[in-house]
């Protein structure tokens, strides 16, 4: 078409360049801004040591919020060999819901079963499969997992915090940090590992994310406490040519000889697929002693442990990994990585540390506080959980949106929380799957014991039952429009609890669609209201005047977002007319319609009463209320007015 004269706005060639978040608006200081930010005497809001999982969600994050972040690496390679290979369920909503997932599910493998192999019983082969069942038990908008290798999701991620304008500083060693007063307060030295220069930076705070031997921790005075048992394991990613009739499946196999889990994995060139496998060692199959409290003394017990992981070579695992799989053959085509490792349950005795101020400054995440065995498929996923939670207090306190120090000590004690969880089941997860299998008259473990712990750890493992306990954040309280009867795992409504997707239809465009499509986490509180069936009626018409008016007013423009369910059977029964104006003028896109009835029932809402509650910005419920507290001063009202800071004429944005 040929055209004579044309104009383009900013925006418009901005979003043909491809879309991006807006950053949440700020109230406080502008960031700082550096020639160069590896400078001596440079200054970063946020300073993150290490980009492993946790390191490069906290940094993606921060960087879309519009914080000032310098993520440094001490590897120089972008590529992460072997460790994580699993994304569960929740990780895989909140992805997608940040419109991160595409390429996730793109290059990933979705595992939808498991089947579990046990010794054959006289008469019958070596190993026969016992059962098959659902690899996630709960419900979820995915109920599978995406197995892909955490080098490549850490890639994926990292490309997109570069299109935010943001790179990792590799080759960057952290040496030391110190507390020097001001308004960046935290003083850290670092090293450039090719060139050996060293130099300093400052910061607001600081994150060490950096693994299981963290310098972080040990300079916050933080010790990792828990056991660590003599089962030694072996791990290899490779490609096989197999007769096993379920390698891509999950496995859980059990046999005379040791035990292996089987993980299938993603394709890699040649249109090959990549099996993880995880074999336990035949040496000290059935010992249950620890590092903690051994009785030749901690130091002397790790280091025996060493010698006997440095004992383990690729041709013992892939000969373990044969004989345990027989009468199955096994041939290895090729190898990607291995490793040995030996389990342990450990937990930083603290998350964080406070300066002289009593401001906390500097925090751990990830492997840095909490280590466990891999074979839960947590550690990615538990990670990177810890960089979402820190993330967004992180942002709302440095832009100036919460009260100072409001938010920030509720990281340690939601995340502490749940990595005591995850040790918890990893360790008897882990403990059962080391044990031999044996009949109840032999003592042993029987294969219903080992499914039970599986089935009823799902909610954890999915990271669909994570519920965050009572606090400045979390305000819990009884619901008569609920009915907590329903079990929570199942989509109840309730506070601590991330919000399970549902089928809805946008009133707008009577568009259907999913409500996580409908309500990304894009940083801001959501006010949830789910309708009664009365709700033309005048006193539910005042309190949605008051939800699109008034009350997202009270704070800084754009931070509270209503959003508005209605429970009739059709998109056609309603009118905007029905409604106050502002919910179609400021709110257009956020009317939605329960039109199958599934919302309702799935969230326990009773069609009488109806409810309300308010989403945090990591999709989690602060708090579930009657209609009767959606009023000014009421509980709604309130616990925004203890969580946000309120508008003022200062705004940088």
């Amino acid at each position: 078409m040929p055209v004579f004269t044309e104009e383009s706005s900013p925006e418009m060639l901005q979003r043909a360049a491809g879309l991006r978040e807006p950053p949440l608006p700020r109230v406080s200081a502008p960031a700082p801004v550096n020639e160069d930010r590896t400078t001596e005497g440079s200054k970063h809001e946020v300073v993150i040591i290490g980009t492993g999982p946790a390191g490069i969600m906290l940094s993606l994050m921060l960087t879309r919020y519009g914080v000032s972040n310098l993520p440094v690496e001490k590897v120089t390679s972008m590529i992460i060999p072997g460790q994580a290979d699993g994304l569960q369920p929740r990780t895989l909503e909140v992805l997608r819901q940040l419109g991160l997932s595409e390429e996730i599910f793109s290059q990933g493998f979705p595992n939808h079963r498991i089947a579990f192999w046990n010794p054959g019983k006289p008469g019958e082969p070596r190993l026969v499969r016992t059962a098959v069942a659902d690899d996630v038990t709960v419900p979820s908008r995915y109920p599978h997992k995406i197995l892909l290798a955490a080098g490549r999701v850490v890639n994926i991620l990292e490309r997109q915090m570069n299109k935010y304008g943001n790179e990792v500083e590799r080759g960057t060693e952290f040496v030391s940090f110190e507390f020097v007063g001001g308004e960046f307060p935290v003083k850290v030295t670092l090293k450039d590992v090719v060139t050996g220069r060293v130099y300093s930076v400052f910061a607001k705070h600081l994150v060490g994310a950096d693994g299981a031997h963290s310098k972080v921790r040990e300079q916050i005075g933080a010790k990792l406490q828990g056991e660590s048992t003599d089962y030694i394991w072996g791990v290899v990613d490779a490609v096989l040519k197999t007769d096993f009739p379920d390698i891509r499946k999950r496995c859980a196999i059990h046999s005379d000889a040791a035990s292996i889990m089987a993980i299938p994995r993603e394709k890699i060139e040649n249109q090959q697929y990549m099996t993880r496998l995880y074999t336990q060692l035949e040496e000290n199959v059935d010992a249950t002693s620890t590092v903690s409290g051994s009785a030749v003394g901690e130091e002397e017990a790790k280091k025996r442990a060493r010698e006997r992981r440095a004992r383990v070579t690729l041709p013992r695992i892939l000969d373990q990994v044969k004989r345990t799989m027989e009468p199955f053959n096994v041939e290895v085509v090729k190898v990607d990585w291995w490793a040995a490792y030996q389990i342990g349950q450990r937990v930083a005795t603290k998350f964080a540390l406070k300066d002289a101020q009593g401001t906390d400054r500097v925090f751990i995440m990830g492997d840095a506080c909490h280590t466990h065995s891999p074979k839960a498929g947590q550690g990615m996923n538990v990670s990177m959980m810890d960089g979402y939670n820190l993330g967004w207090k992180l942002a709302y306190e440095l832009l100036g949106l919460a009260p100072a120090g409001s938010l920030l000590p509720t990281y340690e004690f939601e995340r502490k929380d749940i990595a005591q969880q995850l040790i918890d089941f990893d360790n008897a997860f882990a403990s059962k799957f080391s044990q031999k299998m044996a009949g109840p008259e032999e003592g042993g473990l029987t294969h219903e014991e080992f499914f039970k712990v599986f089935h009823t750890g799902g909610g954890f493992t999915s990271g669909c039952g994570i519920e965050y306990q009572q606090s400045n954040l979390v305000t819990k309280n009884r619901v008569k429009g609920l009915n907590e009867a329903l079990n929570p795992d199942l989509g109840l409504l309730r506070a601590g609890r991330r919000l399970i997707n549902v089928p809805v239809r946008r009133f707008s465009d009577d568009a259907p669609c999913d409500l996580h499509d409908v309500l990304p986490l894009n940083g801001n509180y959501v006010v949830l209201v789910v309708l009664p069936q009365n709700f033309k009626e005048e006193k539910l018409q005042q309190k949605l005047a008051y939800l699109t008016s008034s009350l997202p007013r009270k704070f800084v423009r754009g931070v509270v977002q209503p959003y508005v369910v209605h429970p009739l059977k059709s998109n056609d029964d309603v009118e905007w007319s029905d409604f106050p104006k502002a919910l179609k003028e400021d709110f257009e896109w956020n009317f939605l319609g329960d039109v199958t009835g599934q919302a309702y029932k799935t969230w326990g809402v009773s069609k009488e009463h109806g409810v309300c509650g308010v989403l945090r910005p990591d999709g989690v419920f602060g708090g579930v209320w009657d209609l009767e507290e959606l009023v000014p001063k009421g509980a709604v009202e309130s616990y925004l007015t203890a969580n946000l800071t309120q508008p003022s004429t200062k705004s940088f944005l």
